[in-house]
């Protein structure tokens, strides 16, 4: 199978494709698809959890992608969806349970197995998604499911090779696509863990330089205590429990309002990636 996405789309939430290009993908390889349709996708906060919103045909929910119905049955009516098992354990939702996205109410009416990518996702019909998420955007991501006997790194080659394509899209195999999501995710996640240490040595850092600056400061202080009996070898085991105690606190606040921050942004934001452009002017 093949995904089509807006290119240079790290998350598939930011990517928008035209109803049109389904039918460019039939006409460049039209005995190689056997079918293909549209999916909207959504990161959203449900329950004060992040979830992936999937909206599809219903037809193709078992049929092409795959889903296991575990638990209750597929959507048959409005305002219905099926959630994954990961997604029902983390929010503890069951068969009958409403699910408020958007602001409105859906119920649960099945439990279906996923791939891992999916772990914790809720799936509704594509005409309910079109009337919750609107038609502004278009769709995220163009399924295409091929003939048996297809190569899916031919089909693919030749949908790049049409400029009605690879102008403005880009091609994936399937699961070439969701190794690269999950790559880039854990490298996002590397990423924030450096800057965390970052921030943590800079406090550290901070701390040890304000420390030194205060002793300085009260060299009078220090030689008072030097006159009434106060020992060198005392006078400095002192100063040094006082620096470590100032340093590992700060480093333990660091540490725990980084670690408080990151799973925050974690749980209630998406990322968005800005890249700047280094230019230096001559002088």
């Amino acid at each position: 199978n093949l995904l089509i996405l807006a290119a240079d789309t790290i998350d598939p939430m930011d990517s928008s494709i035209d109803e049109g290009v389904l039918q460019i993908a039939r006409e460049i390889a039209p005995g190689q698809i056997r079918l293909a349709f549209p999916i909207l996708f959504r990161h959203l906060t449900i329950d004060g959890k992040l979830m992936q919103v999937r909206s599809v045909p219903l037809e193709e929910m078992p049929a092409s992608l795959a889903l296991l119905l575990v638990q209750g049955a597929w959507p048959d009516g409005p305002r219905q969806v099926v959630v994954s098992e990961g997604a029902a354990e983390v929010a503890s939702w069951k068969i009958g349970s409403t699910v408020n996205i958007y602001g409105t109410d859906f119920q649960v009416t099945g439990l279906v197995r996923t791939e891992e990518s999916a772990f914790g996702s809720v799936w509704m019909t594509y005409t309910e998604g079109l009337h919750l998420f609107g038609t502004s955007r278009g769709f995220q991501v163009g399924y295409l499911s091929l003939v048996p006997a297809a190569d899916p790194e031919s089909v693919r080659a030749r949908l790049l090779a049409d400029p009605r394509i690879s102008a403005d899209y880009s091609v994936y195999l399937e699961h070439a696509f969701t190794n690269s999501y999950n790559q880039s995710n854990s490298s996002l996640l590397t990423l924030s863990s450096l800057m965390v240490l970052i921030s943590l040595l800079v406090v550290t850092f901070g701390v040890y330089n304000a420390t030194n600056l205060s002793l300085t400061e009260r060299g009078l202080e220090i030689g008072l205590l030097h006159v009434i009996g106060f020992t060198l070898n005392k006078l400095r085991r002192f100063l040094l429990a006082r620096a470590l105690v100032l340093t590992l606190t700060a480093y333990i606040l660091g540490w725990l309002i980084s670690l408080a921050f990151i799973n925050h942004q974690r749980l209630n934001a998406s990322v968005d990636l800005t890249f700047l452009a280094l230019r230096l002017p001559p002088l």
